[in-house]
């Protein structure tokens, strides 16, 4: 199967998701504010290649260390990973948190790492995930992202706004969504839910 769960060997073969230029609907080089609380003192720096630096450090420290609340599954094909997904499973409630996705150019490939993840998640009793998006470009992860299946089987509603230049006060939104990154325009925490026909069996939320 081409989805794999990843891990540290897996960190050479993702290198290549972090060449993007684009995040949050904006392009990264012609956003200073993306490397604001990045410490960062040359002025003639390439943000986009800070940023992705960054956000790359992020990704293997987090999700392909071993840790064991932060997980990354991706679309390995001739050992490159052409597509990645990672999330954060809350020790507080059954959901998980979308933390990130990336892909070479190929966005479609999104889609099957997306449905091994819910899966993945299901099978342990987690129905809801948070998503971060922006807020004109809302529908957009839906429709590029998400499998018909998948999308009727869930719904979502949009919990809060995070205005643009502004830090989030959520503190697992700020940490796991934002990832600590001030985001230009504004963005919306979204919730996504497996909706109640599709509950078969409710997880067992409580024992000795």
């Amino acid at each position: 199967m081409p989805v794999v769960k990843l891990n540290s060997s897996h960190k050479a073969a993702c290198r290549s998701l972090f060449n993007n230029d684009r995040y949050m609907g904006k392009k990264i080089s012609e956003t200073p504010e993306f490397l604001v609380g990045i410490n960062q003192t040359n002025p003639n720096v390439n943000t986009a290649m800070v940023f992705n630096n960054r956000l790359y450090q992020i990704f293997c420290s987090n999700y392909l260390s071993g840790l064991k609340n932060f997980h990354a599954f991706g679309y390995e094909e001739d050992g490159e990973i052409k597509a990645s997904i990672s999330f954060w499973i809350s020790t507080e409630e059954p959901a998980w948190y979308y933390t990130l996705y990336r892909s070479t150019g190929d966005n479609a490939l999104l889609k099957k790492v997306l449905d091994e993840v819910i899966k993945y998640n299901e099978e342990a009793g987690r129905l809801k995930f948070y998503t971060l998006v922006h807020r004109r470009h809302s529908r957009l992860l839906r429709r590029f992202h998400w499998n018909k299946e998948n999308d009727e089987r869930y719904g979502y509603f949009d919990e809060f706004v995070v205005p643009g230049k502004t830090k989030c006060f959520y503190a697992n939104a700020w940490e796991l969504l934002f990832k600590r990154f001030i985001v230009p325009e504004d963005s919306v925490v979204r919730c996504n839910y497996l909706k109640q026909e599709y509950r078969t069996e409710l997880p067992i939320g409580g024992g000795l």
